[in-house]
């Protein structure tokens, strides 16, 4: 296991946003410690409350990606499939549930077992957009015709931008 991939990330977008977190912290050191202090311990109590919960979401992830037939992926939502394999694609990432860090996997396994870049795009679009998991949240908020006009106007985001990359890719 390579300890400093860990502590500083495996590319440079980690590492920016690990650079960006040592050099706040060290600002707020100095000029504010307690407001570090409250931060570190409160982010180290998230972490430690998170980390079984996302590891457990990244093995099923895992799990899901690799059990998926190569064929059906293909079949559902590789390049032949068109706009049709866009809407199931944009649908499918409208229904997934959880984080990123269980859904991104999982759509990078279809990406991987054949899925076409339009697709995997839509999916990207549809979790983002629609996501159907937030939209009981949204109702201890907002009124039905909020939620209601959200999910409405999110349907064909995922579409569109799977078209526009079908279209130049």
């Amino acid at each position: 296991m390579n300890w400093l991939a860990i502590i500083f990330g495996k590319g440079w977008p980690q590492r920016i946003i690990i650079l960006g977190a040592v050099i706040l912290y060290i600002y707020l050191g100095f000029t504010k410690p307690e407001v570090a202090k409250e931060g570190i311990n409160g982010a180290g109590k998230t972490f430690l409350n998170l980390f079984t919960l996302i590891f457990a979401a990244l093995l099923i992830s895992r799990a899901i990606g690799l059990l998926l037939p190569e064929e059906t992926i293909y079949q559902w939502f590789g390049e032949e499939t068109g706009v049709l394999g866009i809407i199931r694609g944009g649908l499918l990432g409208g229904v997934l549930q959880g984080g990123p860090y269980a859904v991104y996997p999982i759509i990078k396994s279809i990406y991987d077992k054949g899925a076409h870049i339009s697709v995997v795009i839509a999916m990207l679009l549809g979790y983002g957009a629609i996501g159907l998991a937030r939209i009981p949240y949204g109702f201890f908020f907002f009124e039905p015709k909020i939620i209601g006009l959200r999910v409405l106007l999110a349907l064909p985001v995922p579409i569109i931008g799977g078209l526009l990359v079908y279209l130049f890719f």
